[in-house]
């Protein structure tokens, strides 16, 4: 930091109340500041009235300051610097703006808090619908391999139908085989019958007329 900018910040703490923190106390009252370096490192040299008397009303009395005296301070020690006060924290205290980014950090931390238990609780949800969606797989694929058993059985059955519709109608064929035959024989019958019958029609006019030229009488027409 410059000379020019330590001198803007020095000139910003002039005329306030110092309040430490740590002490809990009011320090007193800053009539002058000074810069200090030391190692590359700066120093505020507060030169302050002490207060020795202060109402518990917090009004200020005259009289209430002593003489003046000299602090020495880090600025990594101001926690805030307000329109009247200085606070100081000694270095145990985070400064404002750490403060507000401890707040902002904080926040987002709240808030990717907040996503992750809404993405946990979408997965939850999630991960049921995958079982919901699983144990319905498993009731298809036990659904399907019973239908695959059905269409296995009815292909069996349709080959047993294939085969009795071909033995029913080789039966078919064999019943107009025999009824065929059947006409055959009964032609036959029928045309033995009529052999038959003439040919004993015949040997019975031989024996006849045989019979009657054996006592010589006269033959009968054939």
């Amino acid at each position: 930091m410059n000379a020019m900018a330590e001198s803007q910040q020095a000139n910003q703490l002039v005329n306030k109340f110092v309040v430490s923190l740590t002490d809990g106390q009011i320090l007193g009252y800053v009539t002058d500041i000074n810069v200090e370096v030391d190692h590359d490192q700066f120093y505020f040299i507060f030169k302050i009235k002490a207060i020795e008397n202060l109402a518990k009303t917090g009004e200020v009395q005259s009289g209430m300051f002593s003489s003046e005296k000299r602090i020495k301070i880090r600025p990594t020690d101001i926690v805030n610097v307000g329109p009247d006060v200085i606070i100081l924290g000694n270095g145990k205290v985070p400064s404002l703006r750490e403060i507000e980014q401890l707040h902002n950090i904080a926040s987002e931390y709240n808030t990717l808090v907040k996503e992750l238990e809404h993405k946990e609780r979408v997965i939850t949800e999630m991960k049921e619908e995958n079982s919901k969606l699983l144990k319905q797989i498993d009731e298809l694929t036990r659904e399907l391999k019973r239908l695959q058993i059905i269409k296995e059985d009815f292909e069996h059955l349709k080959e047993q139908l294939i085969k009795q519709e071909g033995q029913l109608e080789m039966a078919r064929e064999y019943i107009k085989l025999l009824e065929g035959l059947r006409h055959d024989i009964d032609q036959i019958k029928a045309d033995v019958e009529t052999l038959l019958k003439g040919y004993i029609e015949d040997a019975i006019k031989r024996i006849v007329n045989e019979e009657l030229n054996a006592r010589g009488l006269k033959k009968t027409l054939l």
